[in-house]
C-alpha cells in the first residue's frame, strides 16, 4: 500500500513551512508541499463554487474569503491525490506540532488500514480536540483508532482513503460552509469518519496567515461574517442534528 503526504502552505508563509519541514525531516517522513489557495481579501462573488444563499441558510452568516480559500486548499488536495496511484493521503496544515508518538502510531495505523480493507471509512482525524460518540476499532499502545461518529472539528491533520477523496470531490464541490464544519456534518451523517486518540498533532500557535487582514483589521469577526439573528439558533440546530445522526450511527453500526 502506498501513502503520500501533502503539506498545505501559503506562499510567503516561510516560518510555518520551516517549522513543519524541520519536524517532518527529523522523522524522515516524505512529503510534498501544496500551495494553499489564497482567498484573503477576495470578493465573495469571485468564487464561482461558493453559494452565498445556501451558506446563509446553513449558518446564518457569510463565509470569510479566507475560509473559502482553506476549503479550496483541502479540495484541491483530494483532487490531486486521485490523480496519483497512492492508496492513502495524509494532509497536514503547516501550523502543526507533532507529538513524539506521531511516526510510530501513524505507521501502525497505515499498516492496519492496509491489512484491513473491510473497514469502511472515508477520513481519519489525527488532530481531534475531543473524543465524543465514539467506538474503538483497535488499539496501538495507548492510542485508539476509533469510529468518530461525531466527527471532530479540526482539519489540522487528516488521512484520506481513495473512496473518501472521491466522495468529497463529488459532493463537496459547492461551498456552503467552512471545510471543518462540512466534514463534521458530512461524516456524522454517513458514519464513515474515524479518529486517533490521543491526537498525534496539535496547533503550533503561530500567528494566523490564513486569516491575514481579516484577523488583523480592527473589525470584529462576527461583523466580517455578516451574521444575522439566526446565527446562534442555526448553529445549535446544526450541532444537535449532527449529534443525533452520530448517535443513530453509533447505535446501529456493528
Amino acid at each position: 500500500m502506498k501513502t503520500i503526504t501533502y503539506l498545505i502552505n501559503l506562499e510567503g508563509s516561510h516560518q510555518r513551512l520551516e517549522s513543519a519541514t524541520k519536524q517532518l525531516n527529523q522523522i524522515e517522513w516524505p512529503f510534498e508541499r501544496v500551495s494553499a489557495y489564497d482567498g484573503r481579501g477576495k470578493n465573495l462573488s469571485s468564487f464561482e463554487d461558493y453559494d452565498e444563499t445556501q451558506a446563509r441558510k446553513n449558518l446564518g452568516r457569510s463565509l470569510l474569503s479566507s475560509e473559502i480559500g482553506c476549503y479550496l486548499s483541502h479540495y484541491q488536495c483530494a483532487k490531486k491525490f486521485l490523480q496519483t496511484d497512492a492508496d492513502f493521503l495524509v494532509v497536514l496544515e503547516d501550523d502543526m506540532e507533532m507529538t513524539a508518538s506521531f511516526k510510530a502510531i501513524m505507521d501502525e495505523t497505515l499498516d492496519y488500514l492496509a491489512t484491513n480493507p473491510e473497514l469502511d471509512w472515508y477520513l481519519i482525524n489525527i488532530a481531534a480536540k475531543k473524543k465524543k460518540l465514539a467506538k474503538n476499532i483497535t488499539m496501538f499502545d495507548d492510542h485508539s483508532l476509533w469510529h468518530a461518529y461525531y466527527f471532530p472539528i479540526r482539519g489540522l491533520g487528516l488521512i484520506w482513503s481513495r473512496a473518501g477523496a472521491e466522495a468529497f470531490v463529488a459532493v463537496g464541490k459547492t461551498i456552503t460552509m467552512p471545510v471543518d464544519i462540512f466534514f463534521q456534518r458530512w461524516l456524522s451523517g454517513n458514519g464513515k469518519g474515524v479518529g486517533i486518540w490521543p491526537a498525534l498533532i496539535k496547533p503550533l500557535g503561530l500567528d494566523s496567515d490564513i486569516l491575514g487582514t481579516e484577523a488583523t483589521q480592527n473589525i470584529k469577526r462576527k461583523n466580517k461574517e455578516n451574521r444575522d439573528l439566526s446565527y446562534k439558533p442555526k448553529k445549535q440546530k446544526r450541532m444537535l442534528q449532527d449529534k443525533a445522526s452520530a448517535i443513530k450511527n453509533l447505535l446501529t453500526t456493528n
